[in-house]
């Protein structure tokens, strides 16, 4: 008789022993179906009839009555007749019976469940009560009799819960990547033992798609924890797999290293669980090769691949077990240790562990105290007739056991005290010394006992969370969060008083294993709780951990625990990054600041675990590894090897820093994409100094477009930026402020405009400080890299010689805003590139659409209205755009005019912006001369003239510039004066509009009372800003920002202090008078146009022969 049909029984039996025996037939049924052998046992049922049955077994007692069957049977027959019946009362009542028994049973009876629950959706297994028993079946000693592995096979095979339990957790931290290991493991197994009963598919699920990339990122593991069962799971599906065999034997190769041994290893032991007469050989093999001897470690790693062995082959394991004793090694006699620690069965290993004893007992009054406490721990293991419950881990080890034979609620109370044990363990390592010789001993005991207990594995919270309700969410444990807490503090204050102590090679060791532990505690932090304050604790500790191990780094350690050292700090960045305090751009960031040598860089990145600060770190090494080439010593004195550094070398440099920035995509988030161009542009700037064959090559043809040394100099400014906030926002510590950059050097691309200009090359101490300003406070490898590259300039010819070939550079087109479409077409027009932008608008070269792929076809300046932040403090958007159609007409009316843009046309009906086509003037903007100091009095004044005649014309036909400023005039051929208008010009005034540094106090706002200012006030005001800076090279506004300068306009009236001090200048009084007259406060008060023209050029004529620019050194004291 069916399940089905033992249960529709119970509604028409009238003896009650019938009706007990058919539902024990029925329960029995039931309770066999953990593997998938046939069909559901009840499917086919009518779900009415079904609920009958149920009803009348609830009703009559029968499901009361389950004592006679082993629990877990009970527990799955139930579980099948739950999920079988369709919503409503019986359905719940079958529930919570299930769940009662599963949180109240032992480790068989979830385990059996769990399996059913799996074959399922899953979902009932991702409760964090759940999950913690997942964890704690998978975990069980080595020789248990609960079946975990057709749970474990059903979460691995199935995509939907793989992603959840072993995809994403393999990046995750340390609890979650070696649950993914352990998961890989025991399916491994069940994997096994199906393909030899002729089921292969198993097999090849668990070397297809989804576990394979799994199975290789577990095993690159860089935590011992983990990848041993990751190597011991390719070591099981070896003995049914030919290609994992030869995996495994390629990665024995004596040309590889221990990374690759050491797991192959590991896989080798295990594969003896399938085959153990040709496995037994291979090591047996292995242990008499050259490998073991160049990597004698190995013979520890191999015990970690016994368990699986012990399970079915006890006999191989302890013959293997025997051999490596043998070596007499202490590594091997700890591993040993740990693996007897875990065994049910006490009598396996009786022969190694007599062995290892009296080894570990001949060298206990020879070791180091810091050894010795490693030693005595071991030491107690292996003597089996030894009471153990001192030991942390022993007593975590006896509430598993519990969980297995008594049930969740005994090994809850047995784990409590083990926490209550902790805290004892955790006062007593409080009150010692980390750096007191004689205790450290009892130090080094006591910390390994709580390192193993508590954070390698998840046990002790998995056992502590057995006692939560069902359906309980929170997976923090407060206790264990306070012990972590502890333990951290004291971790951080040794280490970081480390810095300071004397260094002892006992000292060296007690550090190695205070490292270890701090390892462990970093790579569990995860932040369960859903409190603030314990969210805040922990990414408090990260911000320390990251600033101590930074600086302690930073100082040079021994070599002895260097490398430890780095895999904690790579651990913590981790951490850091999967619990939000820190982005992979930052990790970069603070190791590029602290961190000089290639060495350091490299191990973090092999010790990291997550995917994304593993690469962007790696990138950097491989960039910091190339940097060999000579440098200045001192770039401040400018004492360089010039031209130590050839054109092409200049030119590999460069193209790691644009390698550098491919290896920095990581990420995506605002601040990475920030550093990733950054470094671009850092690197492409390089490339066009080191593809230099003159400083000619270096100045931009065009007015408005950047320089390639603007440019590096903009990236070298933003990197700065992202170095400095990176301090202030992740370890909350202030930049040092000792290097500063000093603003009286010129920049870099000044001088050599300046040197292009003047046909004159500059001054080398000059570049030697432009330099050491630009690579101020950039990490050191890149600062040494752009500084080798740029000293190219020293000697740099002005123009290149007609021998000299370029070396031709990828073809690059300008950046374009995110708003304009792949086609780049604005109404009937073609974008080519884009020109500048400023005072409320973009402009752009174009052709026309039809003229697009034209070279020689007319180009014109795209002008389309630009909403920005200064406009947005005046205007709303619609009166913004309105504005621009306003005046849009008013700009077309001007007349053709020398020294005006032509303007062509205007499109208010334009997609997706409307825009104005104007003339594109080429030639060199006059902010550019002035920078350079290439103009003469006589020219200065020529310039101002035509610029006066230019906004006569604009003034004559009612339209104000609105942005009179030097970078808005372009000089025609060189020579004529042309103003071009990247603003808003019009009829009306508007707040907001112009640039502060040029802008009237009307402008600003500050508008005298019955009075409304006109554009032509306004741009008599900028203009005479403008002259006082094209005559002086000086800014006459200048402030710390734009608060300060607008303070400054509106404070005087017409004599600002810098036009006073240059009136007192013998001879420029009265070109004092003149701007004064244009610098009123009251717009009424200010000379027009036609009284400016005249007068400027009689002052003009006066002063044409003097040197430029004026009053430089001339000025009387602003106190006389």
């Amino acid at each position: 008789m069916s399940p089905a049909e033992a249960l529709i029984a119970l509604t028409r039996l009238t003896d009650a022993n019938e009706r007990r025996a058919s539902w024990r037939q029925a329960v029995a049924a039931l309770g066999q179906s953990v593997r998938v052998t046939g069909p559901p046992p009840l499917d086919g049922i009518a779900p009415e009839r079904l609920v009958l049955a149920v009803r009348h077994a609830l009703e009559q007692g029968l499901a009361d009555d389950l004592d006679w069957i082993a629990p877990s049977s009970a527990v799955v027959a139930l579980y099948e007749l739950t999920i079988a019946l369709p919503a409503g009362a019986e359905r719940r009542d079958l529930g919570r019976r299930v769940f009662s028994r599963l949180y109240e049973g032992t480790a068989s009876t979830f385990a059996a469940v769990a399996a059913r629950m799996a074959l399922g959706s899953g979902k009932p297994l991702e409760a964090a009560t759940m999950r913690a028993r997942v964890g704690l079946v998978l975990d069980l000693p080595v020789g248990t009799s609960v079946d975990a592995d057709a749970l474990a096979y059903s979460l691995v095979a199935r995509r939907e819960l793989a992603e959840r339990w072993v995809v994403r957790p393999s990046v995750g931290a340390l609890p979650a990547r070696r649950l993914a290991a352990k998961l890989l493991e025991h399916a491994a197994r069940e994997a096994v033992q199906r393909a030899q009963l002729g089921d292969t598919l198993p097999r090849d699920l668990l070397a297809g798609e989804i576990v394979r990339p799994v199975r290789k990122q577990l095993l690159d593991d860089r935590e011992p924890l983990v990848w041993r069962h990751a190597a011991v799971a390719r070591g099981l599906l070896a003995s049914v797999d030919p290609r994992l065999q030869e995996q495994i034997e390629l990665s024995l190769d004596e040309n590889l290293s221990p990374t690759e041994w050491r797991r192959a290893a590991v896989s080798l032991v295990a594969s003896m669980a399938g085959n153990p007469s040709a496995a037994t050989k291979a090591c047996n093999r292995l242990l008499n090769s050259a490998v073991t001897k160049r990597d004698p470690g190995i013979f520890a790693t191999m015990v970690w691949g016994l368990p699986r062995v012990v399970e079915v082959e006890p006999d191989a394991a302890e013959e293997l077990l025997d051999r490596l004793s043998a070596t007499r090694r202490p590594d091997v006699a700890e591993a040993v240790a740990m693996l007897l620690s875990d065994l049910v069965h006490g009598t396996f290993g009786q022969r190694a562990a007599t062995l290892l004893r009296a080894i570990l007992a001949s060298k206990l009054d020879t070791e180091t105290p810091a050894l010795r406490g490693i030693t005595h721990r071991a030491l107690m293991i292996l003597d089996r007739d030894r009471d153990h419950e001192d030991r942390l881990e022993e007593r975590v080890r006896q509430a598993l056991v519990a969980y297995e034979t008594t049930g969740a609620r005994a090994a809850h109370e047995l784990a409590t005290e083990a926490m209550g044990r902790a805290h004892a363990t955790m006062e007593r390592i409080a009150a010692l010394s980390a750096h007191d010789e004689e205790t450290l001993p009892e130090l080094v005991e006591h910390l390994s006992d709580v390192d193993m207990a508590v954070l390698e594995r998840s046990r002790l919270s998995d056992l502590l969370l057995l006692g939560r309700r069902p359906g309980d969410a929170d997976a923090s444990v407060a206790e264990l969060e306070q012990l972590q807490d502890r333990l951290g503090d004291w971790l951080l204050d040794a280490e970081q008083a480390s810095l300071s102590a004397p260094w002892t090679r006992t000292g060296s060791v007690a550090n190695s294993r205070r490292l270890r532990a701090l390892l462990h505690l970093v790579d569990v932090e995860t932040t369960k709780s859903e409190a603030e304050a314990t969210s805040s604790r922990v990414r408090a500790r990260l911000r320390r951990a990251m600033q101590v191990l930074l600086e302690r780094l930073a100082a040079g350690p021994d070599a002895s625990v260097h490398r430890i050292l780095c895999a904690t700090l790579a651990r913590t960045f981790d951490a850091a990054v999967r619990e939000g305090v820190a982005e992979p751009a930052d990790v970069l960031l603070l190791v590029a600041a602290h961190l000089t040598d290639r060495q350091s860089v490299a191990t973090i990145s092999e010790a990291s675990t997550h995917l994304e600060v593993q690469g962007t770190v790696a990138a950097y090494a491989a960039f910091v590894d190339v940097q060999g080439f000579a440098m200045p010593d001192s770039l401040a004195e400018g004492s360089y090897d010039t031209g130590s550094l050839r054109r092409e070398d200049a030119a590999d440099v460069a193209r790691r820093v644009l390698r550098l920035s491919r290896g920095l995509a990581a990420g995506g988030t605002h601040r990475a994409e920030a550093l990733r161009m950054a470094v671009l542009r850092l690197g492409r700037g390089l490339e066009a100094v080191a593809a230099a064959r003159g400083m000619m090559d270096l100045v931009s043809d065009s007015a408005s477009e950047q320089s390639a040394l603007s440019d590096l100099e903009t990236a070298a400014d933003s990197l700065r930026q992202l170095a400095s906030s990176v301090l202030r926002r992740v370890l909350d510590a202030e930049p040092d402020e000792s290097i500063v950059v000093s603003t009286d050097v010129a920049a870099l691309s000044s001088l050599v405009e300046r040197a292009v200009s003047a046909g004159v090359p500059p001054n080398p101490r000059q570049v030697s400080m432009a330099i050491a300003e630009l690579t101020a406070e950039l990490p050191e490898p890149i600062a040494r890299a752009a500084s080798a590259v740029l000293t190219r300039l020293d000697g740099l010819p002005i123009e290149a010689a007609s021998d000299v070939q370029a070396i031709p550079l990828e073809r690059r087109r300008a950046a374009l805003p995110d708003w304009l479409l792949p086609r780049r077409t604005i109404g009937a027009f073609y974008v080519v590139r884009a020109l500048g932008s400023g005072g409320g608008s973009s402009v752009f070269v174009a052709r026309r659409l039809e003229e697009r792929h034209d070279p020689n076809a007319e180009a014109f300046a795209l002008k389309v209205p630009q909403y920005d932040p200064t406009t947005a403090r005046s205007l709303s958007e619609q009166e913004f755009m309105q504005l621009f159609r306003e005046e849009a007409t008013a700009l077309l009316a001007l007349p053709p005019h020398e020294n005006l843009a032509r303007f062509v046309t205007f499109d208010l009906a334009a997609r997706p912006k409307p825009i104005l086509v104007m003339e594109l003037i080429r030639g060199s903007a006059l902010d550019r001369l002035i920078r350079s100091q290439s103009l003469t009095t006589e020219r200065a004044f020529r310039y101002l003239d035509g610029i006066l005649a230019g906004l006569s014309a604009m003034h004559e036909a009612g339209v104000g510039h609105l942005d009179v400023k030097p970078s808005n005039v372009i000089l025609r051929d060189g020579d004529m004066p042309v103003l071009v208008d990247f603003g808003l010009s019009g009829r009306q005034l508007r707040p907001g509009c112009g640039t502060v540094e040029y802008c009237a106090p009307e402008v600003l706002g500050v508008e005298p009372e019955d009075h409304v200012p006109t554009p032509w006030a306004a741009d008599v005001y900028s203009f005479a800003a403008m002259a006082f800076e094209v005559l002086t090279a000086d800014l006459l506004f200048d402030g710390a920002d734009e608060m300060a300068m607008a303070t400054l306009h509106v404070a005087h009236d017409g004599w600002p202090e810098k036009l006073a001090a240059l009136a007192r200048a013998p001879g420029l009084g009265d070109l004092g008078v003149v701007l004064a007259a244009c610098l009123r406060h009251d717009p009424r008060n200010r000379a027009d146009v036609a009284r400016l023209r005249p007068a400027l050029a009689s002052v003009g004529q006066n002063l044409a022969g003097r040197p430029w620019p004026l009053g430089a050194g001339e000025a009387t004291d602003k106190s006389a």
